[in-house]
């Protein structure tokens, strides 16, 4: 024990004393004097201790930091005849502090191994004798902090191989302690390990944290671990740092946050060389390239000084097979489905013919284009939805960076009316919130949907819904799409959903977990501009942000809430008349949606649709034909959700759409887990292009919402030859218009469609179209 050791002791000491002696009778000049007060008394010892002990971690802190600096910048290290002999003298003195000193340099690697932990929950049998390998395990830190997340136990043998002795002392020492019989420390070098002839012959998990950057021959170390792991089960995890390879085109490593600048790519290059930490992109690269990446997030540490030292790190898993969720693969090597293989079967290949693949293009074109795949992991158990290729960095993607529509704003009661869903049937629709898609699935099993959208994010939100029905249970399912709130979201989504997710779904929603963050887990600023959940974030919720900002600025933001919480229509209606439609009216809130700037930015309305809008009457007029009849004829509290959700930002129980319903959520978690017959088909990419990808005669019904409003003569044109094309006779299109009479019905009839209008909106009606009510019409087209 040190000298300041001792004085901190001898320092409490003295408190306890003080505090002894405090409440007898202290005597001064001769004169007793009345003993301090006991509560008085004790607080000054307790202050005492607190202080001797906050001194004493001071003490620990600063011995530790002084032998960190000793052994890493200051002691000579001299020549060494080996690797091993390197590390040994470096580590040596600071092996003991190893943990203690890395926390905050290394980071991402808690993350690495939850997202392992759920690769090893969703592909093990628990019966399996599993195997781990943790190449450069260096002091079993990740065995014990996996041990959180995924239970060690239930590993039939780990094995931590490392170079360096003092670290696999240390490694030792701590499997005694924590009694793990089933931990085997092995020091050589991890490019020449083997498993013992007694062990199974493949391991099912092989992780490097912060290894492979120090690895000298990486080449044969990557070759070695793909043959180390299991044939199409096995997962590699992989934890470090990194640069960016400015060449680099395709989106193996990820879309979201790859790209280092170039003076960060030269600083952080050489600056790690001085300590043989090597950052070369070819590392990564070809680890990348000799294995199928399942996930992928990039990161920055920002050591010791927040933004101003931000230090690129990865974190990554990948499967030995090219049939798991992803890999670039080169447009020869690329093939299309046999055209006996439906999109059923390839979305579950425990039971896929042998002429469809693991995961299936859109088109030759695009999958050539691509360099991606998501679709189902190899290995992984079946589920009822796949994610088709595209590339993120294409122009008509890359423009979007979150979702426009957080809730899907066409009713799908009246598209069911009409529909005449049958099992068998193979839908497309627009994928916008996956609000319709979903009500379509709960309605009727054994539906093949092909969900289409150009917005990545959009997508990216199907996929989560679709792995929280499959994984999470109706409670926080409901919080999370519900109430819009899910503490601890992050944690969730490592453990229980990245399994589930395509790597860009997983990135986009690892970027953006505050999006279901309760408003006490917000920073000030996000709770001032009014985030509070799910529904207040994207486009959508700008625009729900704005609408409280007017409805507060025009008086009427109560009026309404009380209008959401009305048990009867009469009295919901009587606030509207009352205290709100003239304001309203009356109000900039018209001028405001009169702007065909606003209502893109604030609505997702595009000018051409703006001016079918605008052809129709006044901007008043509209929003008195739209909002008069739903506010006077469909309750918001019970049943119409549209218009709760703009008014509460967020869902009632007694007021949701029907997937966020108990019943509808069993229904659909049997769709996602693959046990309802149906298949969600999850395409990013143009409406027109996935039609082409289609077989003649393949889809049964469509449902395009608005989206034709947005065209030009061409554009529309070539829609409406696609469609007839893909689907079969007697097949239809439903469709929504700004319009009563759009322009493009021309072009459904030249192209032998009979069309009928469904439903037509008139002025000064009390009529509605629907529970949204915004649209002027309502058509079928159907293929003759």
């Amino acid at each position: 024990m040190g000298c300041v050791d001792h004085a901190l002791l001898a320092l409490a000491a003295a408190a306890l004393a003080v505090h002894a002696h405090a409440e007898g009778v202290e005597v001064h000049d001769g004169r007793p004097r009345a003993a301090a007060s006991p509560a008085a008394a004790s607080t000054y010892a307790v202050a005492a201790v607190l202080g001797a002990v906050a001194l004493a971690a001071c003490s620990r802190r600063a011995r530790t930091a002084a032998a960190f600096a000793y052994n890493c910048f200051l002691r000579p290290l001299g020549a060494h005849a080996s690797d091993q002999k390197r590390l040994d003298a470096f580590y040596e003195g600071q092996a003991g502090i190893y943990d203690a000193t890395r926390s905050s340099l290394l980071r991402g690697r808690r993350t690495m191994l939850r997202l392992c932990a759920a690769e090893l929950e969703r592909r093990a049998a628990r019966a399996e004798k599993l195997v781990w390998v943790d190449m450069g395990g260096g002091t079993g830190w990740n065995i014990e902090q996996m041990d959180a997340y995924f239970d060690v136990s239930r590993f039939h043998r780990i094995y931590l191989v490392d170079l360096c002795r003092p670290l696999c002392q240390v490694a030792a020492r701590r499997a005694k302690a924590n009694g793990w019989s089933n931990v085997h420390i092995v020091c050589q070098d991890a490019a020449s390990f083997a498993l013992p002839a007694d062990a199974a012959a493949h391991a099912d998990l092989v992780t490097m944290s912060y290894s492979l950057s120090m690895i000298g021959d990486y080449y044969a170390a990557i070759d070695h671990v793909s043959r180390l792991l299991r044939p199409r089960t096995g997962v590699v995890g992989v934890v470090d740092f990194y640069v960016s390879d400015p060449s680099r085109t395709d989106c193996g490593a990820g879309t979201l946050g790859y790209r280092c600048s170039w003076l960060t790519r030269v600083f952080w290059q050489h600056w790690f060389e001085q300590d043989h930490v090597h950052l070369h992109p070819s590392r990564r690269n070809y680890l990348e390239h000799a294995f199928a990446t399942l996930k992928v997030l990039n990161a920055r540490n920002h050591f010791v000084v927040p933004y101003l030292v931000q230090i690129p790190y990865y974190v990554w898993l990948g499967s030995p097979s090219p049939a798991a969720a992803e890999r670039p693969l080169d447009a020869a090597r690329f093939e299309l489905p046999s055209p006996s293989a439906s999109p059923r079967d390839c979305l579950h290949p425990r039971s896929a013919p042998s002429g469809c693949p693991d995961t299936w293009s859109q088109s030759s074109a695009e999958a050539a284009d691509s360099g991606c795949l998501y679709g189902v992991a190899a290995g992984a158990p079946a589920r009822g939805w796949a994610r088709h290729p595209y590339r993120p960095s294409r122009p008509e993607h890359a423009q979007f960076s979150t979702y426009i529509y957080g809730f899907t704003w066409e009713d799908p009661r009246t598209d069911i009316c009409v529909l005449d869903l049958q099992r068998g049937d193979t839908v497309l629709a627009i994928t916008s919130a996956g609000d319709n898609v979903l009500a379509y699935a709960a309605h009727t099993e054994g539906l093949t949907i092909h969900c289409v959208d150009m917005n990545p994010c959009q997508n990216h939100l199907l996929e989560l819904k679709l792995a929280a029905l499959h994984a999470l249970d109706y409670g926080r399912f409901w919080s999370m799409f519900g109430a819009g709130q899910l503490p601890g979201f992050g944690r969730t989504l490592d453990t229980e959903l990245s399994a589930l997710l395509s790597s860009a779904a997983y990135q986009y929603w690892r970027a953006n977990t505050s999006a279901f963050a309760s408003a006490g887990e917000l920073p000030l600023g996000a709770r001032l501009l009014g985030r509070r959940g799910l529904y207040t974030t994207g486009y959508s919720g700008l625009a729900l942000r704005c609408l409280g900002l007017a409805t507060r600025l025009l008086g009427v933001h109560d009026s309404l809430r009380e209008m959401a919480a009305a048990p009867l229509l009469k009295d919901q209606a009587q606030v509207w008349r009352r205290r709100v439609l003239r304001r309203l009216l009356g109000s900039a809130a018209v001028l405001l949606l009169d702007n065909r700037v606003a209502m893109w930015q604030l609505m997702g309305v595009p000018a051409s649709q703006w001016n079918m809008l605008r052809s129709e009457g006044s901007m008043s007029q509209y929003i008195r034909d739209t909002l008069d009849p739903v506010a006077t004829t469909t309750s918001f509290a019970r049943d119409n959700y549209f218009y709760h959700m703009l008014i509460a930002h967020r869902y009632s129980r007694a007021c949701c759409p029907d997937y966020l319903t108990e019943p509808g959520f069993r229904r659909l978690q049997r769709a996602a887990r693959g046990a309802a017959g149906t298949a969600f088909s999850i395409h990013t990419a143009t409406i027109s292009d996935t039609l082409r990808s289609m077989r003649p005669g393949e889809l049964s019904k469509a449902v395009v919402m608005d989206h034709m409003d947005w065209f030009g003569p061409d554009e529309a044109e070539a829609e409406v030859r696609a469609l007839r094309r893909a689907l079969k006779q007697g097949g239809f299109v439903l469709w929504r218009s700004a319009a009563r009479i759009p322009w493009y019905i021309a072009n459904f009839e030249a192209n032998g469609f009979r069309v009928e209008a469904l439903a037509v909106r008139q002025p000064n009606t009390q009529a509605v179209l629907d529970r949204v009510n915004m649209y002027a019409s309502f058509y079928k087209a159907t293929k003759l």
